[in-house]
């Protein structure tokens, strides 16, 4: 059991349209429209499909009302960094 505990948490393989919404999520928090989750009223738009993937692997949150998407703290440490490692 302390040997499980040890393990880094197992990373899912993310779909094109999840990596899109992780990364518009990453720069602030996604609202719920008639579309989609988006960061603005002018879209892109990303699928609830797509932002309740994410919930479930534990990389974005929702609102107790489901209207906003934020991206958790795992999330911002693992996907962020390797965003600001490649535009030095």
């Amino acid at each position: 059991m302390l040997a499980e505990a040890e393990k880094p948490a197992r990373r899912r393989r993310l779909s094109a349209t999840q990596k899109l919404a992780l990364q518009e999520a990453l720069t602030g928090r996604l609202q719920l429209y008639p579309r989609g989750y988006a960061a603005s009223k002018t879209g892109p738009f990303h699928s609830r499909r797509a932002i309740l993937g994410l919930v479930r692997a534990g990389l974005m949150s929702l609102s107790a009302t489901a209207r906003y998407a934020a991206v958790t703290r795992r999330a911002r440490e693992m996907y962020a960094a390797p965003a600001a490692d490649a535009e030095v």
